[in-house]
């Protein structure tokens, strides 16, 4: 072989040799797939999101600020309030989308990783990410206890995650209570505990001993050392006992000084507590007053009814038929 036809056989081959080195635009990196990791990861069922019994498990943001804690813990008192999500697309640089229903919002991990840190104000229902060499990550959190979902999609493959919020800290009680009760008779005060977002707690509050969770400041009537709470429609029962003498009362229901929110500007001022004023009266005696009362109306009544159809019988006897008037 000539040397100029050597040296044409070393071009081409490193020519192409230089050709079989270029990636592709979006080269492949591995097949379609979704982590999620900060959130909580033994429950009473595996918490992989697929089911909604088997939703991811999160904290709903007691503060402003979002966290997001790597191996948060195995229990529901966690401090991650966001879930990360890393997604793996078939191309390098695959365009991601994700949604979320619910009371679920979304950040990429720039939003997340910001200087500012993120709030309880930022996130959004949908996001478009592309790929880093076949990588994407985002967050989740919610303000919500009832489950939502989260989709991701990317290269015509897409995983459906659930994602239920926990919420354990009380922000706001509210209670009714009756204006009047019988003389030593028990009387109820009912209400309900909310944390920032409106959402009832994932565990009740303590009622088995009132002072646990609760201050009782009480005048006139006799406060319950216990309480009940209706699992169903998330309501605290307090039984106070009115006094025995027709008098006021006072009652004011407070969140301990362990259970005291602090404020959090974000999401307003708390409601730590509730104030009524009940009036013990004799129900009894009120009964014989209004009944006699009745009585005594009674006999004005059937008076009035006897004139009146008198004055009508004359009347009927003076005019005719067609105008004569009903007796009473």
């Amino acid at each position: 072989m000539s040397k100029k036809l050597i040296a044409v056989a070393a071009a081409s081959a490193l020519a192409l040799a230089g050709l079989v080195g270029i990636a592709p635009a979006n080269s492949a990196t591995g097949p379609f797939a979704v982590t999620t990791a900060n959130a909580y990861s033994t429950q009473t069922v595996a918490r992989d999101g697929s089911t909604s019994t088997k939703a991811i498990k999160i904290n709903v943001p007691s503060g402003d600020v979002l966290r997001s804690v790597v191996n948060s813990g195995t229990t529901e008192t966690g401090d991650s309030t966001a879930v990360y999500f890393d997604v793996t697309t078939p191309g390098s640089t695959d365009v991601v989308t994700v949604t979320s229903t619910g009371g679920i919002k979304l950040l990429t991990k720039t939003q997340f990783d910001a200087s500012t840190a993120p709030t309880t104000a930022t996130g959004t229902q949908t996001l478009t990410i592309t790929a880093v060499s076949g990588d994407a990550e985002f967050y989740a959190y919610t303000t919500s206890t009832t489950a939502g979902t989260v989709v991701v999609s990317a290269a015509g493959s897409s995983q459906t995650f659930h994602v239920q919020g926990v919420s354990f800290s009380p922000y706001k009680l509210a209670f009714t209570a009756p204006a009047t009760a019988a003389l030593g008779a028990k009387f109820k005060v009912v209400g309900t505990v909310k944390d920032a977002f409106g959402n009832d707690l994932t565990t009740a509050l303590t009622v088995s001993n009132v002072t646990t969770d609760f201050a009782l400041n009480t005048v006139g009537a006799t406060a319950p050392t216990v309480a009940t709470y209706d699992a169903t429609a998330k309501t605290y029962t307090f039984e106070y006992t009115a006094p025995t003498t027709a008098t006021g009362t006072a009652l004011q229901i407070s969140f301990s000084t362990a259970k005291q929110p602090t404020k959090v500007t974000a999401f307003g001022d708390p409601v730590n507590s509730a104030f009524f004023t009940v009036s013990a009266v004799d129900l009894a005696t009120q009964v014989t007053a209004l009944t006699a009362q009745v009585a005594a109306l009674t006999v004005t009544v059937n008076g009035l009814t006897a004139d009146y159809n008198s004055v009508a019988k004359k009347y009927n006897k003076l005019v005719k038929k067609s105008k004569r008037v009903a007796l009473k």
